[in-house]
């Protein structure tokens, strides 16, 4: 039996998965950080650092420095996630990155944990701080995230291994599958946005009035009054730099920037969460008369979209900043290539036969036809790239079996038409028995 920290996995079927688990003698929960009332810690209160501590204890020492240095940029960058967070200085986000070092190290010691169970990557600060706590502790962790596959989800045991899947033992059948070629079909996380950028006025009174009525991950005022500049800021950028018609005779390679802040870039894309490095890269790779037509991410408002990303972006040659109403796949179909940090846009361009470049941790990194950014790239390796259809099946095919069965990320339910929380909990046991056992 396993002594274990639970992160999340406070809904419902997943709850009672874990304590179904519990009583199986499979693992121990000696603290759960979530939602429910019986949970050892609120997990909004710890993703706002809105909590007390005991004194401080000085424990792990002897990796502090090893882990500041390898993680503090990367908590930097989720800690704008966190509504009340919005505003923070550089010197008071020190200070929290080590109010939580001292709190996990502490736990971590105190209950003698020997597995941490996380619902999905972490992309909050604080989580992923205790991620890299416990890799130096030498603790087991289990990482969870969930697949455009219906009722799947990914699973490794540390973070880096996110693309590779090489720590994802259990292989769970699933019916081989075919690639849709040429298709158009939107992902259902995108279908019902809004593509018109909204009010900085309408914005700032939906923000207001959380911060009235709502207790948990409300802005500060200070951090509503920033908001609403950065949103006017942004939407003067916007309309003055984005472009509605597009040329596409010209050759180019399509750059759809990605939410941020967001997991996707936080925490996959490493020093490519600035996304504007690398198309700066992207910029050095291809001749000089090329485009590169850098689309905004329709979800996309005011956040990591400040004056000197404007600035930045205006400095790179034959650069066209594309607005968020252009079809996507019209640019993926007319371009040379296509490149991302970690976007679903990669897997769409192998299905219309286009090569990609990605710069992050992508799930589809290994496929054939997809390129791993580095100094040592040829573009001439990515024309001569001829995208063998049946040779990305057999990688998609091999990638299903690494996942999962069940859903672990409530936003993906309406992707699963047979849902249910009774079903969802019989998948979850399986497969969590099934990972656990293979650690041993």
């Amino acid at each position: 039996m396993r002594r274990t920290l639970v992160y999340g996995m406070h809904w419902k079927s997943q709850s009672e998965a874990i304590r179904d688990l519990e009583k199986r003698g499979l693992i121990s929960v000696e603290f759960w950080i979530g939602k429910n009332r019986e949970n050892d810690i609120h997990i909004g209160k710890l993703r706002r650092v809105n909590f007390e501590k005991d004194r401080f204890s000085g424990l792990n020492r002897d990796i502090y420095d090893e882990i500041y240095k390898e993680s503090f940029c990367t908590f930097l960058d989720m800690l704008p996630r966190n509504p009340s967070l919005y505003n923070i200085t550089h010197q008071e986000a020190i200070n929290i990155y080590n109010y939580l070092f001292d709190y996990f190290s502490n736990l971590l010691h105190k209950k003698k944990i020997e597995l941490i169970i996380f619902h999905m990557l972490p992309h909050f600060g604080s989580d992923y701080l205790l991620v890299q706590i416990a890799k130096k502790m030498g603790i087991e962790t289990l990482l969870f995230y969930q697949s455009l596959i219906p009722n799947r989800f990914f699973y490794i045991r540390d973070l880096d291994d996110f693309g590779d899947f090489k720590t994802s033992s259990v292989q769970f059948a699933y019916p081989k599958q075919k690639i849709e070629l040429n298709t158009r079909r939107v992902q259902f996380y995108m279908k019902s946005i809004k593509l018109k950028y909204r009010s900085c006025n309408f914005l700032l009174f939906q923000r207001f009035r959380r911060y009235i009525f709502r207790s948990l991950g409300k802005m500060t005022l200070l951090g509503l009054i920033k908001s609403y500049i950065d949103c006017l800021k942004f939407k003067y950028h916007y309309n003055r730099m984005a472009k509605s018609v597009v040329d596409f005779n010209r050759e180019y390679i399509y750059f759809p920037l990605q939410l941020q802040p967001e997991l996707t870039t936080s925490t996959l894309g490493g020093i490519y969460s600035d996304q504007i490095l690398a198309i700066e890269r992207l910029r050095t790779l291809i001749p000089d008369n090329w485009y590169i037509y850098v689309k905004e991410n329709p979800k996309q408002l005011e956040g990591h979209r400040g004056d000197y990303f404007f600035k930045r972006l205006s400095l790179i040659p034959n650069l066209k900043y594309i607005a968020k109403d252009v079809n996507s796949f019209d640019l993926i179909e007319n371009s040379q290539f296509v490149a991302t940090i970690t976007g679903t846009v990669g897997w769409e361009a192998l299905q219309h036969k286009k090569a990609c470049v990605v710069f992050g941790k992508a799930w589809y990194q290994n496929f054939h036809g997809v390129f791993k950014y580095s100094f040592d790239l040829k573009l001439k390796d990515i024309l001569n790239m001829e995208i063998d259809i049946k040779r990305v099946e057999e990688d998609y095919n091999k990638l299903i079996l690494k996942s999962a069965n069940g859903i672990v990320d409530r936003g993906y339910i309406v992707n699963y038409k047979e849902y249910s929380d009774d079903r969802n909990r019989e998948f979850l046991i399986d497969s969590l028995e099934r990972i656990i056992l293979s650690l041993d």
